[in-house]
This record gives C-alpha cells, sequence and structure tokens, in this order.
C-alpha cells in the first residue's frame, strides 16, 4: 500500500468516525445530513468506495448511522418487546437474503436490490429506535421535515416556470432526452403531504397553521401522483380524528367546518376543469386523474412476479437479493421493481418477513393512535398509516424508517425516561399539548 493510498484510508476511517459520534452525540444533524442527501441526486448514485459493492455518499451515511445505532444500543440498552423482536426479524431474514444472493449473483447486484427498500429502511428505523426521546427531540425532527418539504416545494415551483406543470402521463425532451413532465417523484412528494400534516399538528402557530400547510398540499395536487392524493386525503382524514382538540365538540365543528370548506374548493376546482376553464393545467389535471393504464400495467406485473415463487422454501423466506423482478407484461420483459411494498416483502423475505412487517406496524400503531395518547404520538401514527397506503404502489424510502423507528421507541416505552415519567394521563386541561412546532422564518 503506497503512503498515499495509506493516508487516504486512515482519512476516509477517521471522517466515519467522526460521522458516526455525530450521529450519537447530535441525532438532529445526522437526520439533517440523511435528508440533505435525499435532497441532492448525486448523493444517491455517485460512487464514491467501491468494495466489491459500489458505496456512495448516501450508502455512507446510513452505514455511519447503523454503527451509531450499535453504540446507542450498547449505552442504552432497550426493554424486551415484541417490536424488537419484530424488527429483528426483518433484519435477519434481509441479511441472509443477501448473504444468498451475494454468493449466487455477486455482492453487487445483491447489494444494488437490498440498499434502499431494506436496508436503508429498516437501519434507519433502527437508528431511530434508538435515539433518547424526548419531546423536543422529536419537534426538531418535525422542523427538518418541514424545512426539507419547503426545499422540495420550491424544487417543484422552479421546475414548472421552466417546463410547465405537465401530466402523470406526459414527458418532455431534456437535451434530447425524453423525461417524465412531472416536477417530483411520489416519495419526494410524499415527504411534502407529510409535511403539511405536520404544521396541521403544529398547535403552537395558532390558526397560522393551515395557512402554512395550504401551499404544501397544493403543491401535491399539482404534482399529480395520484396514490399521494390518497395518501394525504388518509393522513387529513385520521388530522380530524385526532388533531388538536379532537375530544373537543366545538373544535371538531371547527375542523369539519373547514374541510367541507376545503371540499367545496375542491368540487368547484374539478368543476372548473371539466368545463375546460382551466385550459391546458386542467387538461394535465383530468389526464393525470383519469388515466388508468398504470394501474393496470401494475396489476398485470404482480401477478406475474406471484408466478416466480417456486416452492414452499421461496413462500416462506422469499428469493434472495439479486434473483431481479423479470416478468412479462403486454408481451414486453419487465425487469423494474414491482411498485408494491408488501410485494416486494414478500419476494425477498417471504411470508415471515411480510407478517413481521404488518405485525411490526400494528404493534407500533396501536399506542400511538389509542384514546389518551399524546399529540406527538398522534400525529406520528397519522404518518405511520400514510406510509402504508403509500406502498400499496410504491416502495418505501429511506426517510420513512425515521417515522416507524421512533414509533417503535414509544412503543417500546422508552419514552418518558424514568426521571421524567409523569402520570399515565395528563389532567383535561392539559390533554392538548403543544406538538411538531416548526422554526420561525
Amino acid at each position: 500500500m503506497t503512503p498515499t493510498l495509506l493516508l487516504f484510508a486512515l482519512t476516509s476511517l477517521l471522517t466515519l468516525g467522526m460521522l458516526t459520534v455525530l450521529y450519537v452525540r447530535a441525532p438532529v444533524v445526522g437526520v439533517a445530513l440523511l435528508l440533505t442527501a435525499g435532497l441532492w441526486p448525486a448523493a444517491r448514485s455517485e460512487t464514491v468506495v467501491h468494495l466489491g459493492v459500489s458505496l456512495t455518499p448516501q450508502d455512507l451515511l446510513v452505514c455511519c448511522a447503523l454503527a451509531a445505532a450499535a453504540v446507542n444500543l450498547l449505552r442504552r440498552p432497550p426493554r424486551a418487546h415484541r417490536v424488537l423482536l419484530l424488527l429483528a426479524v426483518i433484519l435477519l431474514l434481509t441479511a441472509g437474503s443477501f448473504l444468498v444472493g451475494a454468493a449466487t449473483f455477486g455482492p453487487q447486484a445483491a447489494g444494488n436490490d437490498m440498499r434502499m427498500p431494506f436496508l436503508y429502511v429498516f437501519g434507519l428505523a433502527l437508528y431511530g429506535l434508538t435515539l433518547p426521546y424526548t419531546e423536543r427531540l422529536v419537534h426538531r425532527l418535525a422542523a427538518l421535515w418541514v424545512a426539507a418539504a419547503c426545499v422540495e416545494t420550491l424544487r417543484a415551483v422552479l421546475w414548472w416556470a421552466e417546463h410547465g406543470i405537465g401530466s402523470a402521463v406526459g414527458q418532455i425532451l431534456i437535451d434530447g432526452l425524453a423525461t417524465e413532465s412531472r416536477a417530483l417523484s411520489a416519495p419526494e412528494a410524499l415527504l411534502i403531504a407529510q409535511a403539511g400534516v405536520i404544521l396541521l399538528y403544529a398547535t403552537p402557530l395558532g390558526a397560522r397553521r393551515h395557512l402554512l400547510a395550504a401551499p404544501l398540499l397544493l403543491a401535491v395536487v399539482l404534482l399529480q401522483h395520484r396514490t399521494v392524493w390518497l395518501v394525504a386525503a388518509v393522513m387529513l382524514a385520521g388530522w380530524l380524528f385526532t388533531g388538536p382538540g379532537a375530544g373537543n365538540a366545538s373544535a371538531h365543528g371547527r375542523r369539519v367546518l373547514r374541510l367541507g370548506l376545503a371540499a367545496a374548493g375542491l368540487c368547484l376546482a374539478v368543476f372548473a376543469v371539466s368545463a375546460g376553464l382551466l385550459g391546458r393545467f386542467g387538461t394535465g389535471l383530468t389526464v393525470s386523474a383519469s388515466e388508468s393504464g398504470t394501474l393496470a400495467w401494475r396489476a398485470t406485473g404482480w401477478y406475474e412476479l406471484l408466478g416466480t415463487l417456486d416452492g414452499p422454501g421461496e413462500w416462506l423466506i422469499g428469493r434472495p437479493f439479486g434473483s431481479g423482478f423479470d416478468r412479462v407484461v403486454e408481451g414486453l420483459i419487465v425487469g423494474v421493481s414491482p411498485h408494491n411494498y408488501f410485494l416486494h416483502l414478500l419476494l425477498r423475505i417471504g411470508l415471515l418477513g411480510l407478517f413481521a412487517f404488518l405485525a411490526l406496524y400494528a404493534a407500533v400503531l396501536a399506542p400511538a393512535l389509542r384514546r389518551g395518547a399524546d399529540l406527538t404520538s398522534r400525529a406520528l401514527g397519522i404518518l405511520a398509516c400514510g406510509q402504508l397506503v403509500f406502498a400499496l404502489t410504491y416502495q418505501v424510502h429511506p426517510e420513512q424508517g425515521l417515522v416507524l423507528g421512533v414509533l417503535c421507541t414509544l412503543a417500546v416505552g422508552v419514552a418518558p425516561h424514568p426521571a421524567q415519567s409523569g402520570p399515565a394521563r395528563p389532567p383535561a386541561h392539559q390533554e392538548i399539548r403543544p406538538a411538531l412546532p416548526v422554526p420561525n422564518s
């Protein structure tokens, strides 16, 4: 090894060590780095290290988060709980599938198949589980979420200014290449929708929270991802029944009135679109809302992929990473991901992994949405419900693992710490507590 290469290796190890310490000591900064990497396309595609598997900056950040999770587990071992068992089952099945896939198809193919929908999601869930939970920490993470959503919305506005609104089926030419006409991807639109719902739970903002959430939710509509429309509708319905003042009849009535007015405005907009009053923009929305070919195409692919599972063994623990998703749809061989996270889980970690995943969400949602749960827990629970709806047609993306991890912490009972514990249920006048504030800007 040359001195230059040795110096580079030592510098890299020192940098990774410092990042790991950062994730342990300053989790808010660590999460900010992860969200920033998600906003930076090169962080997901540019190779910086090749060790049998090409590693990107985002890979290295997630590895540092996993190392920090191991350190946190040693420093603060959580008490035994079924949530930990279920997450451990998923991680063990993932590791086993990767080892078999690496031996069969090579580490690069197996690693590419595993990294985004499995290692990132459940690795960051494990990291979120090990964080020292406090209300203040969750509030800061929520503020980061809203800040990232604002950056994504700004990116969308700049795209619209240059290329127009587009539609779900339209394409445009950029540098001679056909590109999807929508400004942002579905996972990015989901992050914006979640930020809008977070703002609705931010009681310190008062009535302003509705005005702040409106532009984000409008951006979700204009981004024209129908699955995210459905997710937003589900989360808004959840906010209606679990948001601030959910147990107060007058507050509930005001919320119903606001939603009624919003629904009336939406119906008016739909009428304007159908009557052609919005011109080309209205045509794009109409095409996005009415197009059904994509769902039929995906459903055909799902049916074909189920047929690739051969024998009880593959149904039980799935096919190894790297085995691909080749299927014949409309006479063509298609190899892209299934566009259904539940099916993706079934194909890679089998029925055992799928059942563990569903049981994990059931275990974390039950305490978060129970009667008497605090406002922060209910908000996180509604975000998780949105994740499950999103998973029907897309794979879950890395940042969503953080939400799952914090919910796991709540379910395990790490929060609040014994020194901070109070009565199981606060008095009535303390029932509505400030939740999920955002920084003044």
